[in-house]
């Protein structure tokens, strides 16, 4: 996982990870972190936290594309 500031609580919720992420680093960053994880997941063959990792990649896309046609609304 990224830090030890992650609780054990949340630590294969993709929804709270990604949650944590976004509030430790932005958007942005967090979508860095995730690929960064999961290129370290493939490459040590950690299939569970690679799946958990994806999820997070998921997640994180939705919140950009809401964040996106948010934003797209508040322009028209």
């Amino acid at each position: 996982m990224p830090s030890n500031s992650l609780s054990l609580s949340m630590k294969d919720d993709p929804n709270a990870i990604a949650a944590w992420l976004i509030e430790e680093h932005g958007l942005k960053d967090a979508e860095r972190v995730v690929l960064d994880s999961i290129f370290k997941a493939q490459n040590v063959g950690d299939n569970y936290g690679l799946s958990v990792w994806r999820e997070v990649r998921q997640t994180l896309a939705k919140r950009s594309d809401d964040t996106n046609r948010y934003s797209e609304d508040d322009d028209a």
